[in-house]
């Protein structure tokens, strides 16, 4: 069986060895890593780099409910870039008045791309942006291909509330 583990909001990483060392069959397997915050990039390619049990692709790209360009903003609290997102409604110490642009893809669609018979592995760390890709998936059906879906909820820095679409998926 072909196995795929996508990391949504990558960072620098820190899910690979969650993820990827603990399961020997993963060896082999594609690993898409989705981060748009340049900072992170010379990590992530040093992992790729560094680690030939994978085929990782380091991914520029936002994920989110559709193709396109939106305002990224980058943390300004003393973490430096924990709390980067599309959401500038976050209540965090965003720079609000320097948003990068960053491309967006709709992460259904990516989804879609793969074959029904790959073991496709998610997990989004996406600082808000969960809400409207979950949704997305569950609206486009692409949520039938994940086999296993880890998702970080960021209820405590918006004002919305992942208990619906918690209560969807666990349908």
């Amino acid at each position: 069986m072909k196995y795929i583990f996508i990391d949504g909001g990558a960072r620098v990483g820190e899910a690979i060895d969650i993820i990827l060392e603990k399961r020997n069959e993963l060896e082999g397997c594609d690993v898409y890593l989705f981060e748009c915050n340049d900072s992170h990039f010379e990590t992530l390619n040093k992992i790729k780099e560094n680690n030939k049990k994978y085929n990782f692709m380091v991914m520029n790209e936002a994920l989110w409910d559709s193709d396109g360009i939106m305002d990224f903003y980058i943390s300004k609290d003393i973490w430096g870039d924990l709390g980067c997102t599309l959401d500038p409604t976050k209540r965090e110490k965003l720079d609000l008045l320097n948003p990068k642009k960053v491309k967006t893809i709709r992460f259904s669609d990516f989804i879609n791309n793969f074959s029904n018979d790959v073991y496709i592995i998610v997990k989004l760390d996406i600082e808000g942006a969960e809400y409207n890709v979950v949704s997305d998936l569950l609206m486009s059906g692409a949520i039938n291909k994940i086999n296993e879906l880890y998702i970080e909820w960021h209820d405590h820095f918006f004002n919305k509330s992942s208990h619906n679409l918690k209560k969807e998926l666990s349908k």
